[in-house]
């Protein structure tokens, strides 16, 4: 059985504005976009698969369903044999450890006022119930692990390079060990130099821990 499948994955977008209003006016149905329409895969465990596509295309609202930070307008998404499209955020929480997300801006995703350590804790205090001392443990692993040494650790985002704010993502979205993760477009805001290395260290933490991958 696949890890995750995905079958007829919709999501539409209602149009407010002119639009709606000649819509109603008229009688008829409420315009909407639709920006994902009739999508199905599947995700073995260990495998990575790629959703590829031109820009605009509904790719990262995909990514996005997957996790849950939209609620899919139709369709089924299954992770590990349960039915996660129609769980609500309660239902959904102890799930969250083991789906990730690896998001393409390394700037914006991150907390300004949060150190690179205090940003990778956040996750193990959400998600897992391990104390203090066993926390800042796993955080200075999971930080070595993906490249960090332990003087960056208590630096804030704009301390850092590019590379090493998404090293600081990566970290966070591994800390939980979660089994599936989705990679929306990781290296394209990287300096060309620098996504060869993302690349190399993602391909190297999914052979060391089983990771599922779908890479936008």
């Amino acid at each position: 059985m696949p890890l995750v499948e995905v079958r007829e994955l919709q999501m539409h977008f209602p149009l407010g504005g002119l639009p709606a209003l000649l819509a109603r006016l008229r009688g008829l149905p409420a315009p909407v976009v639709r920006a994902v329409q009739s999508v199905s895969f599947d995700v073995a465990a260990g495998e990575t698969l790629a959703l590829v596509g031109e820009s605009g295309c509904g790719k990262s609202t995909v990514a996005r369903c997957l996790l849950r930070l939209l609620d899919p307008t139709a369709g089924s998404i299954r992770y590990d044999g349960t039915e996660i499209a129609t769980l609500d955020s309660d239902a959904m929480q102890p799930l969250r450890r083991n789906i990730q997300m690896v998001f393409q801006d390394p700037t914006a995703s991150l907390n300004p006022r949060l150190t690179a350590r205090r940003m990778v804790e956040e996750a193990l205090l959400l998600h897992t119930a391990l104390d203090a001392a066993d926390r800042r443990a796993r955080v200075d692993g999971v930080l070595e692990e993906v490249g960090l040494g332990r003087e960056l650790a208590d630096r804030h985002p704009h301390e850092l390079s590019g590379g090493q704010r998404q090293r600081v993502n990566i970290a966070r979205a591994i800390a939980t060990n979660p089994r599936f993760v989705v990679l929306d477009e990781p290296t394209s805001a990287l300096d060309v130099s620098v996504r060869a290395r993302i690349i190399l260290l993602l391909e190297s933490l999914r052979a060391r821990h089983g990771l599922s991958y779908l890479f936008i």
